[in-house]
């Protein structure tokens, strides 16, 4: 898979920055707490439907996951869900064990940079 997207691209949170304000000015970390929280779940669950042979609904958690981690700035996580949605909807199951591990392993590498980004303890 061509790794144009860089692991993290802090730009993306800036954009979420504009939600904070003086009533909630950490509704960015509070999200993405929440993200980081569910987003291995989200995987595993992927894992689930993989082995489960079930397609389409693998396509639609790989859309969601690549949708949350495009927003935190995960961009090669995003870059990869995206390949494997379009490969499942397109071509069906084959090859999509390789990308899920490869989404696993940018989500790792990508994790403590927005943890750092934040000030999140980890």
């Amino acid at each position: 898979m061509e790794q144009s997207a860089p692991v993290f691209d802090v730009k993306q949170l800036e954009k979420l920055r504009v939600l904070e304000d003086e009533k909630d000015p950490h509704v960015v970390v509070d999200l993405a707490r929440g993200f980081l929280s569910r987003s291995p779940e989200r995987m595993g669950q992927m894992r689930k439907l993989l082995a489960a042979g079930d397609a389409a609904r693998l396509a639609n958690e790989s859309h969601g996951l690549a949708s949350s981690s495009g927003m935190f700035g995960m961009m090669r996580v995003r870059q990869l869900c995206k390949a494997l949605e379009n490969l499942v909807r397109e071509q069906g199951l084959a090859g999509a064990g390789e990308l899920l591990d490869e989404v696993e392993r940018e989500f790792t590498r990508a994790r403590p940079l927005l943890v750092a980004e934040l000030g999140l303890q980890d």
